[in-house]
C-alpha cells in the first residue's frame, strides 16, 4: 500500500484591516486667538447690553472665526493628506460662512448707520485676514498683528449697536489692540529667546506701545489705562523669558491678565 504524503498547507493569517486615516481637526489651532476674539466680544456685550444687532454680530464673528481652519484645510494649506481625509471640511466651511453672512446681514438691516459702517470695516478686515491665511502669512509677525486688528474689531459694532458713542467705542477697541499687540510681541519674544534669535523688534514694539498708552492716559477719562495688566505682563516676559516648557503657563497667565483688563474696562465704562 502506497502512502501519500500530504504537505502542510501554509497557514493563512487573518487579513489585517487597513487603517482608516484620521480626519484633520477643524478647530482653530491658534489658541491665543480665542481670547483675542472672545473676551472683547463678551466684555462689549456686558458694557453695551445684548442688543439684537450686537448678538447677531457676535454670532457672525464666532462663525467666521471657526471657518478659518476648514478654509485652510479646503485650500490644502494643512497638507494634501488633511484635505483628502477631511471631506467634511467643505460642508462645515459653507455652513459657517452661511451663518456669518446671515448674522452680518441681520445686523446690517437692524443696525444704525454707524453700525453699518463699522460692519463694512469688519468685512474688509475679515477678507484681508482670510487672504493672508490663504497666502500662508498668518503666522508671521505682520500676519498676527493684523489678525489682532481683525479679531478685536468685532467689539466696535457691538458697542455701537448698544448705543455707545463712536469716540468711546473707538477708544475701547484701541485699548484692546494695544493690549493684544503687546502680549503677542511678548510671546514671540519668549519663543525668539528660546531659539537664541534677536528680540530687538519685540523690545521696540512693546516700548512704542507703552509710549502710546502713556500718551492716551494723559486724559483722566481715557480707557486705555485698563490695558496696564497686559502691558506689565508683557514687560515681565521681555525681562525674564521663561523656558519653553512653561509656555502653557505663560498662556494662562496672559489670559488672566486679559480677563483682568476686561473686568476693569467693564467697571469704568
Amino acid at each position: 500500500m502506497s502512502t501519500t504524503v500530504v504537505g502542510r498547507q501554509p497557514s493563512m493569517s487573518p487579513t489585517q484591516p487597513t487603517p482608516v486615516p484620521k480626519p484633520a481637526a477643524m478647530e482653530p489651532k491658534e489658541h491665543g486667538a480665542y481670547a483675542i476674539l472672545g473676551i472683547p466680544i463678551a466684555s462689549s456685550l456686558l458694557i453695551a447690553g445684548a442688543s439684537v444687532p450686537g448678538v447677531c454680530i457676535a454670532i457672525a464673528a464666532v462663525a467666521g472665526f471657526l471657518a478659518h481652519e476648514p478654509l485652510l484645510i479646503v485650500c490644502g494649506l494643512r497638507g494634501l493628506r488633511a484635505k483628502r481625509t477631511t471631506p467634511a471640511a467643505t460642508k462645515r466651511l459653507l455652513l459657517l460662512l452661511l451663518v456669518t453672512l446671515a448674522g452680518g446681514t441681520t445686523a446690517l438691516i437692524l443696525g444704525s448707520p454707524a453700525v453699518r459702517w463699522s460692519l463694512l470695516a469688519c468685512a474688509l478686515l475679515a477678507t484681508t485676514s482670510f487672504a493672508m491665511a490663504i497666502a500662508g502669512r498668518h503666522r508671521t509677525l505682520g500676519g498676527q498683528l493684523w489678525g489682532i486688528v481683525g479679531l478685536s474689531v468685532t467689539c466696535l459694532p457691538i458697542l455701537l449697536a448698544g448705543g455707545l458713542a463712536v469716540s468711546v467705542s473707538l477708544e475701547i477697541w484701541t485699548a484692546w489692540m494695544i493690549g493684544f499687540a503687546a502680549t503677542t510681541l511678548a510671546v514671540r519674544s519668549v519663543i525668539a529667546a528660546q531659539k537664541r534669535k534677536s528680540r530687538s523688534i519685540h523690545w521696540a514694539g512693546i516700548s512704542a506701545l507703552s509710549l502710546v498708552l502713556a500718551a492716551l492716559t494723559v486724559s483722566p477719562y481715557s480707557l486705555a489705562i485698563v490695558t496696564l495688566p497686559m502691558l506689565v505682563m508683557s514687560w515681565y516676559l521681555l525681562f525674564a523669558p521663561p523656558s519653553a516648557k512653561h509656555l502653557k503657563r505663560v498662556g494662562w497667565s496672559l489670559v488672566v491678565c486679559t480677563v483682568t483688563t476686561a473686568v476693569w474696562m467693564i467697571a469704568v465704562s
